[in-house]
């Protein structure tokens, strides 16, 4: 049994290749973090039907096999790099389930794959199951698309935006710049003339800040030429400074149908940034020591 104190990291897994490549990116952050995993399999429900003409012989199997093919994936994994791995299964609504064991095992990271952009117009509608999980999960979730491979975070990009949550949001970039010894690249985009002097101000202020705590940090202010959104501007600076991760805030609200149609800059990260993203719902009374420390 783990001592109470140990970090625990949850990680969702429906099997495809991109949630185990977020298991094994979850492993790397395990080993620094020197946490303990919660390996998660969701057996969806596929609506209201399924849920009228249940089968319950037909679950329990299911979820008897996937319990096992957990607790192989686990002991594996386990054995070949010593981090300590508990298995769960749960049936439900994904990312509903992922939020209920977040809270449940009182975790301190979600890790999960994301497959981008959802395809077709149902899944726009609905949202899809990263995002989903973001404005649910109160602890950092880490999203991992594509195939990069990251065995430590060397630079860590950090968008300022102006919003009272920035001071906020330090916290954690202090948090995962110690824990990987990273240094941090706080930049700010200046897509409104408005925004400069209050921009310019924080940043300023967070690069001191960031300084005084001992942490390594560079900040950049950047006036782009073509107005593009702020997502699309933060990927294309993550890759031009070699990013291992971009940590961003979004607001920790369940997104109404007219934000879900005209999009957000949350989203849109989650969908198309092949870098891996930190998602932080600010929560001064969790995080108080993480801001204050």
């Amino acid at each position: 049994m783990s001592p109470q104190n140990t970090p625990r990291i949850l990680v969702p897994t429906g099997f495809s290749d991109q949630s185990l490549k977020a298991f094994e990116q979850a492993v790397n952050f395990a080993r620094v973090m020197k946490a303990k995993i919660i390996l998660l399999s969701v057996i969806e429900r596929d609506g209201m039907f399924a849920r009228i003409f249940e089968d319950k012989e037909l679950t329990k199997k299911i979820m008897d096999k996937a319990k096992k093919q957990l607790q192989k994936l686990a002991e594996t994994k386990s054995k070949e790099t010593g981090v300590e791995i508990e298995t769960t299964v749960s049936e439900g609504v994904v990312y509903e389930e992922i939020a209920k064991a977040a809270e449940m095992f009182d975790v301190d990271m979600v890790v999960m794959g994301t497959n981008g952009k959802p395809s077709n117009i149902r899944k726009r509608m609905i949202g899809s199951n990263a995002y989903r999980v973001v404005t649910l999960c109160e602890p950092p979730v880490v999203t991992i698309k594509g195939d990069a491979e990251i065995s430590q975070i060397k630079n860590l990009v950090f968008p300022i935006v102006a919003d009272r949550k920035s001071r906020e949001k330090t916290g954690m970039a202090l948090r995962v710049a110690r824990l990987f010894n990273a240094h941090i690249h706080a930049v700010a985009f200046i897509t409104k003339e408005s925004d400069r002097k209050m921009l310019t101000a924080q940043l300023r202020q967070i690069e001191k800040f960031i300084r005084e705590k001992g942490v390594s940090v560079s900040s950049e202010v950047v006036e782009p030429e073509n107005r593009k959104p702020i997502a699309k501007l933060t990927i294309e600076y993550a890759h031009r400074i070699n990013g291992d991760m971009i940590l961003i805030t979004e607001e920790g609200e369940e997104p109404d149908l007219a934000d879900m149609l005209l999009g957000s800059d949350v989203r849109d990260m989650l969908y198309y940034s092949d870098i891996p993203v930190m998602s932080v719902t600010p929560s001064p009374e969790k995080f108080r020591s993480v801001f204050e420390g």
